[in-house]
């Protein structure tokens, strides 16, 4: 699995990037599928200055393309939130896979 991360201007602490890999590759154990994730940490001024601190994960599961987009009042707080809707997406997902459907259809005639 591919992860990137992008932090314009370097505001972000190398040890919540750590955080953030170790809690996405947990994610990869949940489903097999991720081939990649695309972190960007941010600070955007258009929002009032209590909440301009963005966290953006894109989660590339093959077939599906996952997003969550996060702010607060520092990096922290918006990545583990982020995070925090990941997994329950990303759980949602696993368990709607393995959901035996509702009609089986089949095209060969017996």
């Amino acid at each position: 699995m591919t992860i990137e991360f992008h932090t314009p201007r370097g505001k972000v602490s190398e040890t919540l990037i750590n955080h953030i890999r170790n809690e996405i590759l947990e994610l990869s154990h949940f489903n097999k599928k991720i081939s990649k994730a695309e972190v960007l940490c941010k600070e955007n001024e258009a929002i009032t200055p209590g909440e301009n601190k963005v966290c953006e994960i894109i989660l590339t599961v093959y077939g599906d393309d996952l997003f969550v987009h996060t702010s607060s009042g520092n990096f922290e707080k918006s990545a583990n939130d982020a995070i925090k809707e990941l997994k329950k997406v990303v759980k949602q997902q696993v368990k709607k896979r393995k959901e035996i459907p509702d009609v089986i259809i089949s095209t060969v005639k017996v």
